[in-house]
Protein backbone atom coordinates (compact mmCIF):
# COMPACT_ATOMS: atom_id res chain seq x y z
CA UNK A 1 0.00 0.00 0.00
CA UNK A 2 1.12 3.61 -0.80
CA UNK A 3 0.15 6.61 1.02
CA UNK A 4 1.60 9.99 2.21
CA UNK A 5 3.64 10.31 5.71
CA UNK A 6 1.22 13.14 6.24
CA UNK A 7 -1.72 14.95 4.75
CA UNK A 8 -0.37 18.13 4.87
CA UNK A 9 2.39 16.89 2.47
CA UNK A 10 2.50 18.39 -0.59
CA UNK A 11 3.28 17.38 -4.07
CA UNK A 12 6.50 17.72 -5.31
CA UNK A 13 8.08 17.33 -8.65
CA UNK A 14 12.51 15.82 -8.20
CA UNK A 15 15.02 18.37 -10.06
CA UNK A 16 15.86 15.52 -12.55
CA UNK A 17 12.33 16.04 -14.01
CA UNK A 18 12.03 19.47 -14.21
CA UNK A 19 12.39 20.51 -17.68
CA UNK A 20 10.73 23.75 -17.48
CA UNK A 21 12.50 25.75 -14.90
CA UNK A 22 15.27 28.38 -16.12
CA UNK A 23 18.41 29.74 -14.63
CA UNK A 24 17.55 33.65 -13.62
CA UNK A 25 19.52 36.79 -16.00
CA UNK A 26 21.89 38.79 -14.76
CA UNK A 27 20.72 42.26 -15.96
CA UNK A 28 22.13 44.33 -12.60
CA UNK A 29 25.64 44.63 -13.09
CA UNK A 30 27.54 45.14 -16.41
CA UNK A 31 31.13 44.72 -14.99
CA UNK A 32 32.99 43.96 -11.69
CA UNK A 33 36.64 44.27 -11.14
CA UNK A 34 39.38 44.32 -8.57
CA UNK A 35 40.99 47.99 -8.20
CA UNK A 36 44.74 48.56 -6.88
CA UNK A 37 44.39 51.25 -4.36
CA UNK A 38 47.77 52.90 -2.89
CA UNK A 39 48.62 54.96 -0.49
CA UNK A 40 46.99 58.42 0.25
CA UNK A 41 49.86 59.84 2.49
CA UNK A 42 53.25 59.51 2.23
CA UNK A 43 54.26 55.89 3.69
CA UNK A 44 55.66 55.90 7.62
CA UNK A 45 57.07 52.17 9.18
CA UNK A 46 54.89 52.74 12.16
CA UNK A 47 52.03 53.88 10.11
CA UNK A 48 49.06 55.38 10.11
CA UNK A 49 48.16 54.40 6.59
CA UNK A 50 45.63 55.60 5.05
CA UNK A 51 43.40 54.72 1.89
CA UNK A 52 40.67 56.37 0.40
CA UNK A 53 38.82 52.95 -0.98
CA UNK A 54 36.14 55.09 -3.13
CA UNK A 55 35.86 58.33 -3.90
CA UNK A 56 32.26 59.30 -4.58
CA UNK A 57 32.39 56.80 -7.71
CA UNK A 58 29.61 55.89 -9.30
CA UNK A 59 30.34 52.23 -8.81
CA UNK A 60 29.22 50.07 -6.09
CA UNK A 61 32.25 48.75 -3.39
CA UNK A 62 31.59 44.84 -2.72
CA UNK A 63 33.12 45.76 0.97
CA UNK A 64 33.28 41.87 1.32
CA UNK A 65 35.90 41.86 -0.84
CA UNK A 66 38.12 44.31 0.50
CA UNK A 67 42.11 43.08 0.99
CA UNK A 68 44.83 44.70 2.66
CA UNK A 69 48.39 43.32 1.00
CA UNK A 70 51.69 43.90 3.04
CA UNK A 71 55.15 43.03 1.22
CA UNK A 72 57.61 42.77 4.37
CA UNK A 73 60.69 40.98 5.66
CA UNK A 74 62.57 40.36 8.36
CA UNK A 75 66.24 41.12 9.01
CA UNK A 76 68.21 42.43 12.63
CA UNK A 77 67.62 46.30 13.81
CA UNK A 78 70.80 46.89 11.49
CA UNK A 79 69.03 45.80 8.80
CA UNK A 80 70.82 42.51 7.99
CA UNK A 81 69.68 39.44 6.67
CA UNK A 82 69.65 37.07 9.52
CA UNK A 83 70.83 33.39 8.41
CA UNK A 84 68.63 30.53 9.81
CA UNK A 85 68.47 26.63 9.16
CA UNK A 86 65.22 25.48 8.35
CA UNK A 87 66.56 21.80 9.33
CA UNK A 88 67.81 22.06 12.34
CA UNK A 89 65.00 24.67 13.73
CA UNK A 90 64.82 22.60 17.46
CA UNK A 91 68.48 23.34 18.33
CA UNK A 92 69.74 26.39 16.48
CA UNK A 93 68.61 29.87 15.81
CA UNK A 94 64.98 30.52 14.32
CA UNK A 95 62.04 32.70 13.63
CA UNK A 96 59.08 33.45 12.11
CA UNK A 97 56.63 35.51 11.26
CA UNK A 98 53.52 34.92 13.78
CA UNK A 99 50.65 33.28 12.76
CA UNK A 100 47.91 34.95 10.46
CA UNK A 101 50.74 37.76 9.68
CA UNK A 102 48.66 39.39 7.15
CA UNK A 103 46.03 40.88 9.87
CA UNK A 104 48.39 40.53 12.67
CA UNK A 105 49.97 43.33 11.30
CA UNK A 106 47.22 45.76 11.82
CA UNK A 107 46.77 47.13 15.41
CA UNK A 108 43.91 49.74 14.74
CA UNK A 109 41.44 50.45 12.21
CA UNK A 110 39.32 53.36 11.67
CA UNK A 111 36.69 53.63 8.58
CA UNK A 112 34.87 56.64 7.74
CA UNK A 113 32.20 57.19 5.17
CA UNK A 114 31.81 60.40 4.30
CA UNK A 115 33.55 62.21 6.83
CA UNK A 116 32.18 60.10 9.16
CA UNK A 117 33.32 57.63 11.47
CA UNK A 118 31.51 54.11 11.76
CA UNK A 119 34.08 51.74 12.81
CA UNK A 120 37.18 52.30 15.57
CA UNK A 121 38.21 49.19 17.03
CA UNK A 122 40.31 48.97 20.25
CA UNK A 123 44.17 48.30 20.16
CA UNK A 124 43.32 44.19 19.46
CA UNK A 125 42.59 43.71 15.91
CA UNK A 126 45.23 41.30 15.57
CA UNK A 127 43.33 39.00 18.04
CA UNK A 128 40.18 39.23 16.51
CA UNK A 129 40.97 38.52 13.40
CA UNK A 130 42.67 35.31 14.94
CA UNK A 131 40.29 33.94 16.81
CA UNK A 132 37.61 34.33 13.57
CA UNK A 133 40.53 32.21 11.27
CA UNK A 134 41.17 29.46 13.99
CA UNK A 135 38.01 28.83 15.14
CA UNK A 136 36.05 28.84 11.55
CA UNK A 137 38.28 27.36 9.87
CA UNK A 138 39.18 23.60 9.12
CA UNK A 139 43.07 22.83 8.75
CA UNK A 140 42.55 22.17 4.51
CA UNK A 141 41.25 25.88 4.90
CA UNK A 142 43.96 27.24 7.11
CA UNK A 143 47.36 25.67 4.48
CA UNK A 144 45.54 26.25 1.73
CA UNK A 145 43.24 29.46 0.92
CA UNK A 146 44.34 31.28 4.49
CA UNK A 147 48.02 30.67 3.37
CA UNK A 148 47.64 33.59 1.44
CA UNK A 149 47.67 35.68 4.76
CA UNK A 150 50.35 33.65 6.23
CA UNK A 151 47.98 31.18 8.44
CA UNK A 152 49.36 27.57 8.85
CA UNK A 153 47.33 25.40 10.82
CA UNK A 154 49.59 24.17 14.19
CA UNK A 155 49.64 21.29 16.07
CA UNK A 156 51.66 23.06 19.01
CA UNK A 157 51.77 26.25 19.76
CA UNK A 158 55.75 27.66 20.18
CA UNK A 159 56.95 24.34 19.30
CA UNK A 160 59.13 23.52 16.95
CA UNK A 161 57.97 20.99 15.70
CA UNK A 162 54.71 22.11 14.69
CA UNK A 163 54.17 22.41 10.70
CA UNK A 164 53.01 25.49 11.09
CA UNK A 165 56.24 26.90 12.48
CA UNK A 166 58.15 25.13 10.23
CA UNK A 167 56.09 26.75 7.20
CA UNK A 168 56.36 29.75 8.53
CA UNK A 169 60.24 29.73 9.05
CA UNK A 170 60.43 29.12 4.99
CA UNK A 171 58.39 32.27 4.42
CA UNK A 172 61.70 34.38 5.06
CA UNK A 173 64.08 31.99 5.55
CA UNK A 174 65.76 32.68 2.19
CA UNK A 175 66.19 36.38 2.32
CA UNK A 176 63.30 37.28 -0.15
CA UNK A 177 60.63 39.83 0.55
CA UNK A 178 57.17 37.88 1.62
CA UNK A 179 53.66 39.29 0.11
CA UNK A 180 50.80 38.43 1.90
CA UNK A 181 47.39 39.56 1.89
CA UNK A 182 44.36 39.80 3.95
CA UNK A 183 40.49 40.75 3.88
CA UNK A 184 39.45 43.68 6.11
CA UNK A 185 37.81 41.58 8.90
CA UNK A 186 35.89 44.83 10.18
CA UNK A 187 32.06 44.85 11.18
CA UNK A 188 30.68 46.31 7.55
CA UNK A 189 32.47 43.96 5.58
CA UNK A 190 31.91 41.04 6.72
CA UNK A 191 28.04 41.39 5.13
CA UNK A 192 27.52 40.97 1.84
CA UNK A 193 25.64 44.27 0.64
CA UNK A 194 27.43 46.37 -1.66
CA UNK A 195 28.45 50.27 -0.36
CA UNK A 196 26.22 52.61 -1.80
CA UNK A 197 27.93 54.89 -4.91
CA UNK A 198 28.99 58.05 -4.33
CA UNK A 199 30.48 57.58 -0.65
CA UNK A 200 33.87 58.17 0.07
CA UNK A 201 34.93 55.57 2.34
CA UNK A 202 38.35 56.54 3.81
CA UNK A 203 40.55 53.68 6.29
CA UNK A 204 43.29 54.36 8.51
CA UNK A 205 45.33 51.63 10.07
CA UNK A 206 48.43 51.11 12.66
CA UNK A 207 50.62 48.58 12.73
CA UNK A 208 51.96 46.43 15.56
CA UNK A 209 55.48 46.52 16.68
CA UNK A 210 57.90 44.06 15.85
CA UNK A 211 58.00 42.56 19.56
CA UNK A 212 54.30 41.50 18.92
CA UNK A 213 54.60 40.38 15.42
CA UNK A 214 58.32 37.71 15.32
CA UNK A 215 58.06 34.17 17.17
CA UNK A 216 61.74 33.37 17.31
CA UNK A 217 64.01 30.76 19.01
CA UNK A 218 67.46 30.50 20.62
CA UNK A 219 67.56 34.05 19.66
CA UNK A 220 70.56 34.90 22.30
CA UNK A 221 70.89 38.82 22.68
CA UNK A 222 70.08 39.38 18.86
CA UNK A 223 66.94 41.41 18.21
CA UNK A 224 64.84 41.60 15.06
CA UNK A 225 62.67 43.43 13.10
CA UNK A 226 59.76 42.99 10.83
CA UNK A 227 59.71 45.74 7.70
CA UNK A 228 57.04 46.26 5.68
CA UNK A 229 57.99 47.49 2.64
CA UNK A 230 54.71 47.60 0.87
CA UNK A 231 51.31 48.23 1.90
CA UNK A 232 48.14 48.76 -0.65
CA UNK A 233 44.77 47.85 -0.87
CA UNK A 234 42.79 45.99 -2.98
CA UNK A 235 38.92 46.80 -3.72
CA UNK A 236 36.26 44.93 -5.80
CA UNK A 237 33.61 47.51 -7.28
CA UNK A 238 30.17 46.42 -9.24
CA UNK A 239 29.30 48.57 -12.42
CA UNK A 240 25.20 48.83 -12.31
CA UNK A 241 23.43 49.61 -15.62
CA UNK A 242 21.57 52.82 -15.58
CA UNK A 243 18.47 52.17 -15.55
CA UNK A 244 19.29 49.52 -11.96
CA UNK A 245 21.42 52.51 -10.55
CA UNK A 246 18.43 55.25 -10.97
CA UNK A 247 16.12 52.52 -9.34
CA UNK A 248 18.39 52.55 -6.44
CA UNK A 249 18.42 56.13 -6.60
CA UNK A 250 14.20 56.29 -6.50
CA UNK A 251 14.12 54.01 -4.24
CA UNK A 252 16.65 55.42 -1.44
CA UNK A 253 14.56 59.16 -1.89
CA UNK A 254 11.27 57.55 -1.38
CA UNK A 255 12.31 55.11 1.39
CA UNK A 256 14.86 57.80 3.08
CA UNK A 257 16.98 55.01 4.43
CA UNK A 258 19.13 51.92 3.35
CA UNK A 259 20.39 49.33 6.04
CA UNK A 260 22.84 46.55 6.80
CA UNK A 261 22.25 44.53 9.01
CA UNK A 262 25.26 42.61 10.77
CA UNK A 263 27.47 40.72 13.44
CA UNK A 264 29.68 43.15 15.37
CA UNK A 265 32.72 41.36 16.89
CA UNK A 266 34.06 43.84 19.97
CA UNK A 267 37.58 42.52 21.30
CA UNK A 268 38.57 43.32 25.01
CA UNK A 269 41.14 42.52 27.52
CA UNK A 270 42.20 42.64 31.07
CA UNK A 271 45.51 42.26 33.71
CA UNK A 272 45.12 39.86 35.99
CA UNK A 273 47.57 40.48 38.54
CA UNK A 274 50.27 37.91 39.76
CA UNK A 275 50.29 35.22 42.44
CA UNK A 276 46.13 35.55 42.68
CA UNK A 277 43.61 32.22 42.65
CA UNK A 278 41.09 34.23 40.72
CA UNK A 279 40.64 37.53 38.84
CA UNK A 280 38.96 40.76 40.05
CA UNK A 281 35.13 41.14 38.69
CA UNK A 282 35.29 42.19 35.59
CA UNK A 283 32.48 44.64 33.87
CA UNK A 284 33.33 43.97 29.53
CA UNK A 285 30.45 45.35 28.43
CA UNK A 286 28.08 47.94 29.69
CA UNK A 287 25.18 48.06 27.18
CA UNK A 288 23.78 44.88 26.01
CA UNK A 289 23.79 41.49 25.81
CA UNK A 290 25.97 39.99 23.36
CA UNK A 291 24.92 36.55 20.88
CA UNK A 292 28.35 34.67 21.90
CA UNK A 293 31.09 34.94 23.58
CA UNK A 294 35.49 33.52 23.44
CA UNK A 295 37.60 34.15 25.82
CA UNK A 296 41.32 32.80 26.50
CA UNK A 297 44.62 33.66 28.85
CA UNK A 298 47.56 34.54 27.90
CA UNK A 299 50.70 35.81 29.66
CA UNK A 300 51.20 39.10 29.94
CA UNK A 301 54.77 38.69 28.26
CA UNK A 302 53.76 37.51 25.09
CA UNK A 303 50.72 39.70 25.28
CA UNK A 304 52.67 43.11 25.28
CA UNK A 305 55.10 41.46 22.91
CA UNK A 306 58.31 39.28 23.41
CA UNK A 307 59.90 37.27 20.21
CA UNK A 308 60.37 34.21 22.28
CA UNK A 309 56.92 33.65 22.70
CA UNK A 310 53.75 33.56 20.92
CA UNK A 311 50.69 35.97 21.55
CA UNK A 312 48.50 33.07 20.33
CA UNK A 313 49.77 30.61 22.94
CA UNK A 314 46.48 30.42 25.05
CA UNK A 315 46.68 27.92 28.05
CA UNK A 316 44.73 27.13 30.76
CA UNK A 317 47.00 28.30 33.71
CA UNK A 318 45.28 26.37 36.10
CA UNK A 319 42.27 27.67 35.41
CA UNK A 320 39.11 25.28 37.37
CA UNK A 321 36.48 27.58 37.13
CA UNK A 322 35.67 30.35 34.20
CA UNK A 323 31.86 32.15 34.33
CA UNK A 324 29.74 34.83 32.94
CA UNK A 325 27.23 37.27 34.87
CA UNK A 326 24.76 38.74 32.70
CA UNK A 327 20.92 39.76 33.20
CA UNK A 328 20.98 38.35 36.61
CA UNK A 329 22.39 34.85 35.04
CA UNK A 330 25.25 32.89 35.24
CA UNK A 331 26.57 31.09 32.52
CA UNK A 332 27.21 28.12 32.61
CA UNK A 333 24.79 27.01 34.97
CA UNK A 334 26.68 25.32 37.56
CA UNK A 335 30.83 25.35 37.82
CA UNK A 336 32.30 23.77 35.21
CA UNK A 337 35.14 22.12 37.45
CA UNK A 338 38.13 22.13 35.35
CA UNK A 339 41.26 20.15 36.52
CA UNK A 340 43.51 20.14 33.43
CA UNK A 341 46.17 18.28 34.67
CA UNK A 342 43.87 15.51 35.50
CA UNK A 343 41.89 15.44 32.49
CA UNK A 344 38.63 17.29 33.49
CA UNK A 345 38.25 19.82 30.64
CA UNK A 346 36.23 18.18 27.90
CA UNK A 347 32.53 20.17 29.21
CA UNK A 348 34.37 22.93 28.27
CA UNK A 349 35.72 21.76 24.77
CA UNK A 350 32.33 20.60 23.94
CA UNK A 351 30.49 24.02 24.96
CA UNK A 352 33.67 25.62 22.95
CA UNK A 353 32.47 23.44 19.51
CA UNK A 354 28.72 24.14 20.13
CA UNK A 355 29.04 27.94 20.18
CA UNK A 356 30.77 27.59 16.94
CA UNK A 357 28.27 24.98 15.80
CA UNK A 358 30.45 22.22 14.86
CA UNK A 359 29.62 19.38 16.56
CA UNK A 360 27.07 17.04 15.12
CA UNK A 361 27.95 17.65 12.09
CA UNK A 362 29.92 16.19 9.42
CA UNK A 363 30.57 19.72 7.34
CA UNK A 364 32.53 22.34 9.29
CA UNK A 365 35.09 21.97 11.77
CA UNK A 366 38.00 23.75 13.19
CA UNK A 367 40.74 21.02 13.22
CA UNK A 368 41.20 21.54 16.85
CA UNK A 369 41.33 18.25 18.63
CA UNK A 370 40.66 17.56 22.45
CA UNK A 371 44.37 17.58 23.22
CA UNK A 372 44.85 20.90 21.47
CA UNK A 373 42.68 22.22 23.48
CA UNK A 374 43.85 20.71 26.81
CA UNK A 375 47.83 21.43 26.33
CA UNK A 376 48.68 22.58 23.17
CA UNK A 377 47.95 26.81 22.78
CA UNK A 378 44.41 26.15 21.70
CA UNK A 379 42.50 26.51 25.04
CA UNK A 380 39.44 29.29 24.09
CA UNK A 381 36.05 29.22 25.97
CA UNK A 382 33.07 29.52 23.92
CA UNK A 383 29.77 30.01 25.96
CA UNK A 384 26.34 31.22 24.23
CA UNK A 385 24.24 33.53 25.71
CA UNK A 386 21.70 33.50 22.64
CA UNK A 387 18.99 31.21 21.61
CA UNK A 388 19.46 31.96 18.43
CA UNK A 389 23.72 32.77 18.60
CA UNK A 390 24.35 30.76 15.79
CA UNK A 391 21.47 32.07 13.60
CA UNK A 392 23.13 35.03 12.07
CA UNK A 393 19.95 35.17 10.13
CA UNK A 394 17.99 36.40 13.07
CA UNK A 395 18.46 39.15 15.13
CA UNK A 396 18.27 38.54 19.30
CA UNK A 397 16.43 41.01 21.41
CA UNK A 398 17.87 44.07 22.34
CA UNK A 399 18.69 43.15 26.18
CA UNK A 400 20.30 46.03 27.90
CA UNK A 401 22.35 44.67 30.68
CA UNK A 402 26.66 44.00 32.06
CA UNK A 403 28.62 41.54 31.21
CA UNK A 404 30.87 40.35 33.80
CA UNK A 405 33.76 37.66 33.59
CA UNK A 406 34.67 35.52 36.46
CA UNK A 407 37.58 33.58 37.01
CA UNK A 408 38.84 31.00 39.67
CA UNK A 409 42.39 29.34 39.60
CA UNK A 410 43.58 26.24 41.08
CA UNK A 411 47.49 27.21 41.58
CA UNK A 412 48.94 31.03 41.36
CA UNK A 413 48.86 33.38 38.32
CA UNK A 414 52.60 33.70 37.38
CA UNK A 415 55.18 35.93 37.95
CA UNK A 416 54.29 38.38 35.28
CA UNK A 417 50.66 38.01 35.07
CA UNK A 418 48.08 37.09 32.61
CA UNK A 419 46.00 38.97 30.31
CA UNK A 420 42.37 37.41 29.25
CA UNK A 421 41.38 38.39 25.79
CA UNK A 422 37.51 38.15 25.27
CA UNK A 423 35.71 38.32 21.53
CA UNK A 424 32.00 39.07 22.30
CA UNK A 425 29.43 39.06 19.17
CA UNK A 426 26.35 41.99 18.99
CA UNK A 427 23.92 41.97 16.54
CA UNK A 428 24.54 45.48 14.80
CA UNK A 429 22.40 47.94 12.29
CA UNK A 430 24.41 50.84 9.99
CA UNK A 431 22.31 52.85 7.81
CA UNK A 432 22.74 55.61 5.34
CA UNK A 433 19.84 58.87 4.39
CA UNK A 434 19.30 59.75 0.87
CA UNK A 435 22.22 61.65 1.65
CA UNK A 436 24.81 59.19 2.35
CA UNK A 437 24.91 59.90 6.08
CA UNK A 438 25.83 56.89 8.21
CA UNK A 439 23.08 55.91 10.74
CA UNK A 440 24.91 54.27 13.59
CA UNK A 441 23.41 51.50 15.89
CA UNK A 442 21.79 53.49 18.84
CA UNK A 443 22.91 51.14 21.38
CA UNK A 444 26.56 51.08 21.67
CA UNK A 445 28.70 48.36 22.97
Amino acid sequence: MIGRMDLKSKDVIIDELDFSTMPGTNTAVLHAKYVKVPLRNAYQPDGPWEFCLTNHSRNYLDLKRTYLVFTFDITDTDGNFVKMDPKLLETSLSYAPINNIASSILKTITLHINSQLVYSNSTNHAYKSYFENLLNYSQNIKDSTLSAAGFFHDTAVEEFSSLGYQKRCEMVYNNKPVQVAANISIDLMNQSRVLLNSCNASLTVYPNHSDFLIEGRNLGDKKLKLNVRDVYALVHEYELTDGVTNELEAALIEHKLVQYPMISTQVRSFYIGPNRLDAPANTIFTSKMPRRIFLGLVSAEAYNGSQTTSPFNFKPYGLKNVHIDYCGKTIPGRPLELDFENNKFIEAYVQMQEAMGHSRNNSTCNSISAEMFKEKGFTIFGFELSPVALDSSLFELVIQTNVSIRLDFKEKTPEYGLYCVVAAEFDSLVGFDQLRNPLLDAVAH
